[in-house]
């Protein structure tokens, strides 16, 4: 019965914001003051100095453990002093979440370790992604902002399914089989894995088991065939481009964008009201959305079907990206039950700012999809300039990359050093 109650309450919020991204402004968006080219050039080389600076600091890791206090508490005094200079405080962002975000990432990547010691922080970044939206939510609901099973068996579920069904070497067939499998598990059923792959999935539901007992959590149950079933329906994305009119493409975003935060939702707080499913759900649509943007090119080079993968090849993004902008604006100011106090309306705010830097960025990473007159009049309120931000990211993946402390530690190894003093 509650699996009925779930679907048709995602098919009524899937048609509610497939309406409201129709209804969108699509005018150029209302974007604050504009930046002039003196202070991003300011701000770029105050950039260039934290990473250098950041990089230098990191490489310095003592191996005496007594001398790692010093160099943590100067590490966090580094991040935070730069981290006022661009405008992040006390007074934008919540000190529950930022005081516990250390703690959570560290507990994470250990635990992810334990699981498979080869993992990477490069390869666990889309799940630690996923950690850091259920502390969101936590501040969002009003609920104490933790680590506990359900986040950590969850988060790492949901990128091995996604990354699985992504995967183009793995045939349409195999991909069925699989996630026939799994959807029986996640429906109770007590089935033996038939190789490693679907035994990890198969563990990682028994690990929110142990937090959730099925009798007394069904919606939550509900929510996890949901978005099961809302990724094995995103594989219609896969099958090639085509016309959009043959085949639901918004909806199939909206649908495993918002199913996958609202499971998050229920299993950060076991039960939902009626307007926590709503935002929810919501938030998750306009990820979803946020992600296509920002990997549209990637997406047409390997034929999947978004709003904006069909979109380059013949028209620019300009429009849809002021839809985005405007879509954003209303998820992240509409006023919901229950989301309506303190720490709430300051979470939202802070998210909305940074959804806003996240749509700029996509824009910078595709920069040859928009008329160059948009490109003339976004570049007016970025932090940085285009060029700067392109290069921005390739630097980090070649310091990343290249990276090797005085000590002989991995980047890997000084993250967690860096976030181990409340384990």
């Amino acid at each position: 019965m509650e699996n009925f109650i779930v679907h048709d309450r995602i098919e009524q919020l899937k048609g509610k914001y497939i309406k409201a991204w129709w209804n969108t402004d699509k005018r150029f968006p209302v974007l604050g003051e504009e930046i002039s080219i003196k202070e991003k050039i300011k701000r770029e080389k105050a950039m260039n100095q934290f990473i250098k600076d950041l990089f230098s600091h990191l490489k310095q890791c003592p191996q005496n453990k007594d001398l790692q206090t010093a160099w943590k508490n100067s590490l966090s005094t580094r991040i935070k002093n730069f981290g006022k200079q661009s405008g992040v405080t006390e007074d934008v962002i919540d000190q529950d979440f930022v005081e516990a975000l250390p703690t959570i990432t560290n507990r994470f990547i250990a635990d992810a370790k334990v699981l498979n010691a080869e993992m990477k922080l490069e390869n666990m970044l889309q799940a630690l992604r996923n950690v850091w939206i259920m502390n969101l939510l936590q501040v969002l609901f009003a609920v104490k902002v933790d680590y506990t099973p359900a986040i950590f068996a969850y988060s790492m579920l949901y990128p091995y399914t996604d990354n699985y069904l992504d995967d183009p070497e793995v045939s349409f067939e195999d991909k069925q089989e699989v996630s026939k499998r799994f959807r029986h598990r996640l429906e109770g059923q007590q089935i033996e894995a038939n190789n490693d792959y679907e035994a990890a999935l198969f563990d990682f539901v028994g690990i929110i088991e142990s937090q959730y007992r099925r009798a007394d959590f069904k919606e939550l149950y509900a929510s996890l065939l949901a978005i099961h079933d809302a990724q094995c329906n995103s594989l219609m994305q896969h099958d090639g481009m085509s016309s959009p009119y043959e085949k639901d493409v918004l909806g199939i975003s909206a649908k495993k964008g918002g199913a996958s935060v609202l499971a998050d939702a229920y299993l950060v707080k076991g039960k939902l009201s009626d307007a926590q499913v709503d935002f929810a759900f919501a938030y998750g649509v306009l990820l979803q959305l946020c992600d296509d943007l920002q990997d549209a090119k990637e997406d047409l080079e390997n034929k999947q079907m978004t709003i904006f993968s069909v979109t380059l090849e013949k028209w620019p993004l300009d429009k849809l990206t002021n839809a985005l902008f405007d879509f954003s604006n209303t998820i992240m100011t509409d006023a919901y039950e229950q989301l309506d106090h303190d720490k709430s309306r300051k979470m939202k705010s802070f998210l909305q700012k940074n959804l806003t830097l996240l749509i700029c960025e996509a824009i910078s990473q595709n920069q040859d999809f928009y008329s160059k007159e948009y490109i003339k009049a976004i570049e007016k309120y970025l932090p940085f300039r285009m060029t700067y931000t392109r290069k921005l990211y390739k630097k980090l993946k070649k310091k990343y990359a290249n990276f090797k402390s005085m000590s002989g530690y991995t980047f890997d190894e000084i993250i967690l050093m860096a976030t181990e003093d409340a384990r």
